[in-house]
Formats: structure tokens, sequence, C-alpha cells
């Protein structure tokens, strides 16, 4: 014999199956106003944060001494595998994207269509990330795959200016 709670459960099931055609239309606008909700209630910032905010050579130029941030360049070539494995592993870690967007400006140079940039810079070898404080000027060039931990510390050596009294070596042995 079922219980009353049984009971009472199968009748509003059997109530659900027999007018469920009908009600799914009241629900349906239930969605939509929720999805606009989110779509309109997420700023962009927030909805971007785990990816890199990349721009050209020239506005990163232009935009470094008004938001007082160095550069970064990261010069790659479509057939590099260790470009590939950087942005891979390196460029898609939160915390690194994080201090990349927050702290520096970013310029991504594919040396195969920007050749000028390529033979300004003298870059010969993929990849290679260049830092440019916010002038212009070279602080440090490092070649090759460079692991998470220590392009955490290259970040952190540029960005909170380390680089004017302190060699890199010196830095990453305290």
């Amino acid at each position: 014999m079922p219980t009353q709670s049984g009971c009472i459960l199968q009748k509003l099931s059997l109530c659900l199956r027999a007018d469920r055609k009908e009600k799914w239309i009241y629900f349906l606008p239930v969605c939509f106003a929720f999805l606009a909700c989110l779509w309109l209630g997420c700023p962009a910032h927030l909805c971007a944060a785990d990816k890199l905010n990349w721009v050209d050579y020239e506005t990163a130029l232009q935009k470094s001494k008004g938001d007082q941030r160095p550069l970064f360049i990261f010069f790659t070539s479509p057939w590099c595998y260790k470009c590939t494995e950087m942005k891979r592993k390196v460029f898609q870690n939160n915390e690194i994207i994080s201090i990349l967007n927050e702290r520096f400006l970013l310029v991504e140079v594919d040396i195969s269509q920007q050749k000028k940039l390529k033979d300004d810079f003298r870059i010969y070898f993929t990849p290679t990330s260049s830092f440019l404080d916010i002038h212009g000027k070279p602080i440090i060039d490092v070649k090759g795959y460079i692991p998470t931990s220590r392009f955490r510390e290259l970040l952190q050596y540029v960005s909170e200016g380390h680089y004017k009294k302190t060699a890199f070596s010196d830095f990453t042995n305290k």
C-alpha cells in the first residue's frame, strides 16, 4: 500500500505530464529573460578575462606613455612548435593572463607577416619575448619557450621595475 506522500507525488507527476505541452510556452519567456540578464549584466572585462588583449605595435607605443605600462612583444611564427606550446600552456594560465592584461600592453608579431618589425628588432629566433619600457626602449629579451613559473618571475621583474637596479639573474637568485 503506497504512503500518502507517494500518492501525492504520483498525482502531481500525472498532472504535470498531462498538460506538459501547454506549460512549456510559459517557461520560454522566463528563459529568454534570464539569458538577457546574463548577457547584459556581464561587463566585457569580466567575460573576456580568459584571453589576452593583443594590440598592434604602433597602438601599444602610443598607449604606453599615457597608461604608464611597459610593452610585452611576443615574436612568433606559424611553423614554430615552441610558440604554439607557449600559447597553449603559458598564455592560457589565468594568473598570467590577468597580470599581462593589467600591467602590460601586449603585441603579438608574426615574423612571417611583419618583416619590418622582425628586422627592426633583429629577430631571428622564435619564440622571442621582448619587454620594452614606456618609451619603447628594450628592457629584456628572452629567446625560446619560457615555463609558466619563470614567465611569472619575468613579469614581476619588469612590472615592478626591478630591471632598473638589478639584473634578471640576480633577481631570480634572491
